[in-house]
């Protein structure tokens, strides 16, 4: 017998194997490169929620939710504020649309929502933020019936976001936890990934578990950035166990439209009146509490914050002392009025533990103003004279470490008096850099690949 003929099989069986685990191989190293975020199953529900947003059919819920916002913001209310109070409704809106479209269950799929206005794939998506998003973050939704039975499989790239987390929660606005797990705590295997399943059932021998009530309607995933440039998100696919997606029929747009109405007209009371009047409104003008882990309607569990608001004139600013307490991710961001974001690609209205620069003992010092101070830890309102706050400490050391923070309004010419010794100073030229360079690396969320 020819052994070299006898063995001709095996070495092209071999072959092949290594040219298929080399495909794979390849195959995942494109899927680490891509953008976790724009999945097909994103692209598909950014394309409707974009054709019922531009139905308009919530003239009664915006007009509730502007009385609301405006009873919880007080009067006097400026025309500054007033002129961004329309399109605040308006992301909300968009922000319910997006919770609806992804409302069901028996077919999850994994959802970005609360993101800024953008344009990919040919799509214009409204925004969908409400009720302090933070710029670092992509929130993430899976529905999850009570009784179903779900994989979620992730895979992690380098070393992942600054902080992840996975919540089950019980409501979509008022978001009380159900059950929670440390997102950077997941083990995964050589190429990253890890898998956590979800049903009613104990965890038993399973590591990654969460386990569901008869009141779970969601799980809902933050995951924050500190580096914007470096850090990547997650990807994240979800399958129901047992129930194929073929059983179930997709919402239609009555469906779906009710249930954004009945989340629009729950969210006034807690967002309007309750967050951002009794929350953050309530408070003495241009201070900040001490941080507090009080449950508030949205809030991570495990988080320490503080909100405030503040009313600022062109020659003023807000000098805030920030200790991390021992954080392993922290963000102070300003925010508008009514609790959004403004345009933080373009401006540096927000600043994180990876993006901050410390004060010589440790602590960070901080300056809202209107107009550029010519220090690299400056918080830009783009503008605006007034705003909100809302200061997150997430990764607190095991008894919870010793956040504090402090603010005070100090005139622009006594700033440099004000500011520690050694406060980084910087020119023109190197803040349009750092702009530059923010602006890049904030856009990585919106690529199309």
């Amino acid at each position: 017998m020819d052994l070299s003929r006898r063995g001709a099989p095996r070495r092209l069986a071999t072959a092949i194997a290594a040219a298929l685990l080399a495909a794979c191989s390849a195959s995942a190293d494109r899927s680490a490169a891509g953008n976790p975020l724009a999945t097909e199953a994103q692209r598909t529900l950014d394309a409707r929620l974009a054709a019922l947003h531009a139905r308009d059919d919530f003239a009664v819920e915006r007009a509730l939710l502007r009385a609301q916002f405006v009873a919880g913001h007080g009067l006097p209310l400026s025309a500054e504020a007033l002129a961004r109070l329309d399109a605040a409704i308006d992301e909300l809106v968009g922000g319910a649309l997006a919770e609806a479209l992804n409302g069901n269950a028996a077919r999850p799929r994994v959802h970005w929502l609360a993101a800024a206005p953008h344009r990919w794939f040919g799509i214009d998506v409204p925004g969908t933020r409400w009720a302090y998003d933070n710029p670092d973050n992509a929130y993430r939704t899976i529905p999850i019936a009570p009784d179903g039975r779900y994989l979620v499989r992730g895979r992690r790239h380098g070393d992942g976001p600054a902080d992840m987390s996975f919540s089950l929660i019980d409501d979509t606005v008022t978001q009380g936890t159900v059950a929670y797990l440390d997102g950077k705590a997941l083990a995964t295997d050589g190429d990253g990934r890890y898998a956590l399943t979800i049903d009613g059932d104990p965890a038993g021998e399973r590591a990654a578990h969460l386990r569901s009530d008869a009141g779970t309607v969601q799980l809902f995933v933050r995951s924050n950035l500190g580096d914007w440039a470096q850090e990547e998100h997650d990807t994240l696919e979800v399958e129901r166990l047992d129930l194929a997606p073929e059983q179930a029929a997709e919402l239609d747009d009555a469906t779906i439209v009710a249930s954004a109405s009945r989340f629009l007209l729950k969210s006034g009371p807690v967002y309007g009146l309750a967050l951002l009047g009794l929350k953050t409104m309530a408070a003495p003008l241009n201070t900040l509490p001490a941080p507090s882990r009080t449950q508030t309607p949205g809030a991570l569990i495990t988080q320490a914050n503080s909100f405030g608001h503040f009313r600022l004139g062109d020659d003023e600013a807000l000098l805030i002392s920030f200790d991390p307490g021992g954080a392993g991710y922290w963000v102070v961001p300003v925010t508008d009025p009514w609790m959004l974001s403004v345009d933080p690609g373009r401006y540096s209205s927000s600043l994180n533990s990876r993006q901050a620069l410390a004060d010589a003992d440790g602590r960070y010092t901080f300056v809202v103003a209107v107009r550029d101070p010519g220090v690299h830890n400056w918080l830009d309102t783009a503008g605006l004279h007034e705003g909100t706050m809302m200061l997150r400490w997430q990764r607190l050391p095991a008894g919870g470490g010793h956040p504090a923070v402090a603010a005070r309004l100090v005139k622009l010419q006594d700033l440099a008096a004000a500011l520690p010794p050694g406060t980084r100073r910087i020119d023109a030229d190197e803040r349009r850099r750092l702009l530059a360079a923010r602006q890049a690396a904030y856009a990585r969320r919106f690529r199309e690949d």
